[in-house]
């Protein structure tokens, strides 16, 4: 007699991935570069079946040899793949077949209707190679094991209900059939009761035999998770004597899994139900796929930051608020200035790293609440979290934002064999909401098209004009004429004589001019409250400190006492290398370093006034000295000011100007002077404009330093390089 179980050997792999044998795919799109995409993707794995239409398709399934899997793009003429979808899941012999939607859609609701219509997932175009042959594989390994499980249950049922007496028959079931496969079975009795299990359950649950033996199956099912509850199944196989569907289940140790489950139903002559055949995978390995897949889906794998498709459902769901809400929001595209020379240089893998390396750079700069994403290569998109701004606050605060980003830049990144890598970026933003549009994907258009004007520009960051302030208009062509001023040296030096009290020349403050090329010779309120808005500030002093050094250098053989102040803004001298870049000017510049001060105004102890103390006091141990400039305007304590080493002060001019008749500026000038000999340091009165300030000042307080237009105008400062007696004051 032939073994009734021999053929059950084959059933222990999926038909699907047996050697020399190709699941089918069906591809149903109208587009012939998408097919081109796919075919070459998946050709040589799997055998490919090409469709144009739902009409063709549904010609090709109509026939015996059904697909292991179908790609099915939803955007085709006449029956679009959303209804196609629907047309399949409502056939019982069509139902089963997994499709996944090719789409260039990625906003939510479009995914819910597909998921709506029976998709098991989504490929997005542009199609990724790598993701739509994991995704193709996992899909076709879960459709194998279900045909698998199915086709052993199937075959376990036949030859069961063949037996004469199946009680008699457990031992060579056992042997013959439940120990031959990798899957759980279970046995259950008319009223659910476990008969038998077989090795497999034991392994997959952690459940002996004798645990489990005679007792309910119900009970063992207490904690499984499913979308139909044990009624429901019970319901279903009645009528169809058939149930498949995935459990979560949990293991003798309380570890949930997810598993494939089939159950079938064995019925006596009567057409009654004696028993049910219950076949099991364990499924973990997949799903874990399938998360790793998600992840992919939505997130960028080098960096872990949202990718495109998910950064524009947050920017969706942003710009929905904001239309809502009235409020506003900000999108940016930020790029890494010359990338592809880092990547062909010193290799993908220092590429990666610096990507990751900028990434957390980047994320470090924002806000918690603001999004960030990789949209590609070295291109991130930024959301700002919605806020009450008005136009031109949301321009500053991307100002802002592109400040710190240049600021997280400022240290280098280090890569084994390479030198160290100074990175600056590219910024391209956009306001929303606007009247013409609040669609996320014109969102990040406009801040693509702001981005691609700067780089043509040549300028560091562009704001798309929909919606631009005259104001901020003004700001970014400054800033944009500003980078080329320091590029072409378009920015000029002056200086204005300081006299001591017996008025002889002992100083030079140094100002700065800019010859633009079309508005001529420009003042510095022109400019520097621009630059000041923006990191260029920084970059302009650092040109000034070095430029100044280089001249006062040559001044020096003529003149050896004359000193020289450079003015520091607050925003440079929080720069956290601000003490580095002095250091390396005064090194280099051959001038030496105690006939150097450097005027700050009040708001510079504002800050951590520990930090800037400790500042102030690494630049005086190189020999520089300090002047507090405009004193008096700001709003800083004495009690604060009196701890940072203060070599000078300077009177502000708007006191000295109204000084010699009114009483009350006179009074201020006099306090002025008596704090600055109270705290050790010299006193320099500005804005000496005519012969009765310097009276004044002469009658008043003879021993004060002084500066204005009486003892000489700003001039450019090559005239001071001139011979010594062309300089002599008025008497």
């Amino acid at each position: 007699m032939s073994d009734p179980y021999f053929d059950l050997s084959r059933l222990d792999e999926p038909v699907a991935f047996r050697p020399g044998y190709n699941p089918k795919i069906l591809v149903v799109d109208d587009e012939p570069t998408n097919i081109r995409v796919l075919t070459g993707a998946l050709g040589q794995d799997y055998d490919l079946i090409i469709a144009t239409s739902a009409a063709e398709a549904m010609d090709i399934l109509e026939q015996d040899n059904k697909p292991h899997l179908i790609l099915l793009d939803i955007m085709m003429p006449e029956v679009d793949g959303l209804e196609m979808c629907r047309n399949l899941k409502a056939r019982r012999d069509l139902q089963r077949i997994p499709v996944i939607f090719i789409t260039a859609l990625s906003d939510s609701k479009s995914e819910e209707k597909g998921f709506e219509a029976g998709a098991v997932d989504y490929i997005h175009k542009p199609i990724r190679l790598s993701a739509v042959r994991a995704r193709v594989r996992t899909h076709i390994s879960l459709s194998g094991m279900l045909d698998h499980i199915t086709a052993l249950n199937q075959e376990l049922k036949r030859q069961l209900e063949q037996l004469d007496n199946f009680s008699q028959s457990d031992s060579n079931l056992f042997e013959r059939v439940f120990m031959a496969t990798s899957e759980g079975i279970i046995l259950l009795d008319v009223s659910e009761k476990i008969i038998a299990v077989n090795r497999a359950f034991s392994r997959i649950t952690g459940y002996s035999e004798k645990e489990v033996l005679n007792n309910s199956y119900v009970k063992l099912c207490r904690d499984i998770h499913t979308q139909l509850n044990l009624d429901s199944i019970r319901a279903h196989l009645i009528e169809h004597d058939h149930w498949s569907g995935e459990f979560h289940s949990r293991r003798k140790t309380g570890e949930l899994y997810p598993e494939l489950r089939t159950i079938s139903t064995i019925r006596s002559e009567n057409n009654e139900i004696t028993h049910y055949v219950i076949v099991f995978n364990d499924i973990s390995s997949v799903k874990e796929t399938e998360q790793r897949l998600e992840e992919l889906k939505w997130r960028d794998p080098v960096t872990g930051l949202s990718n495109r498709a998910l950064f524009l459902n947050e920017l969706s769901t942003v710009l929905k608020f904001c239309s809502h809400g009235n409020v506003s929001t900000a999108v940016l595209v930020v790029d890494i200035n010359n990338f592809s020379y880092i990547n062909e240089t010193y290799g993908f893998k220092c590429g990666d790293q610096v990507i990751r390396e900028f990434a957390r750079r980047l994320r470090r700069a924002v806000f918690s609440d603001d999004s960030i994403a990789r949209l590609s290569g070295d291109e991130f998109g930024i959301v700002l979290a919605p806020n009450r701004w008005t136009i031109d606050d949301a321009y500053r605060v991307i100002l802002a934002l592109y400040d710190r980003i240049q600021s997280s830049l400022t240290e280098p990144i280090q890569y084994e064999g390479s030198p160290d890598l100074h990175l600056q970026v590219t910024v391209g933003a956009a306001l929303y909401p606007t009247e013409s549009s609040d669609s996320p994907s014109s969102a990040l258009q406009h801040a693509e098209t702001a981005h691609r004007s700067a780089k043509a520009a040549n300028r560091p960051i562009a704001i798309f004009e929909d919606s631009m302030s005259d104001k901020i208009r003004q700001q970014l062509q400054i800033e944009s004429e500003l980078n080329k001023a320091l590029e072409q040296d378009q920015l000029v030096l002056y200086a204005q004589p300081q006299l001591s009290p017996d008025r002889v020349l002992c100083g030079l403050e140094i100002l700065i001019r800019w010859n633009h090329p079309e508005r001529g010779l420009l003042g510095p309120g022109e400019f520097i409250p621009h630059a000041e808005r923006s990191r260029q500030i920084v970059k302009i002093e650092r040109w000034v400190l070095r430029k100044t050094l280089e001249k006062m250098r040559e001044l020096h053989s003529t003149n050896p006492t004359l000193r020289c102040a450079v003015n520091i803004s607050a925003k440079h001298f929080a720069e956290d290398d601000f003490v580095a870049a002095v250091k390396d000017a005064v090194t280099h510049a051959g001038f030496p370093a105690e006939l150097l001060t450097l005027e700050l105004t009040e708001s510079v102890s504002a800050d951590n006034l520990d930090t800037v103390v400790e500042k102030m006091q690494a630049i005086r141990n190189l020999g520089c000295v300090f002047s507090l400039d405009d004193f008096g305007t700001g709003y800083s304590s004495l009690s604060r000011l009196q701890r940072l080493p203060i070599s000078e002060v300077k009177i502000d001019r708007s006191f000295v100007l109204s000084a010699p008749d009114e009483p009350m500026n006179a009074n201020i000038v006099e306090m002025v002077v008596r704090i600055g000999d109270t705290m050790g340091a010299r006193v320099v009165a500005e804005g000496v404009e005519t012969r009765a300030h310097a009276d004044f000042l002469a009658a008043r307080h003879p021993h004060v330093y002084l500066q204005g237009y009486f003892f000489g105008v700003p001039q450019p400062i090559e005239v001071f390089l001139e011979p010594p007696d062309s300089h002599i004051p008025p008497e």
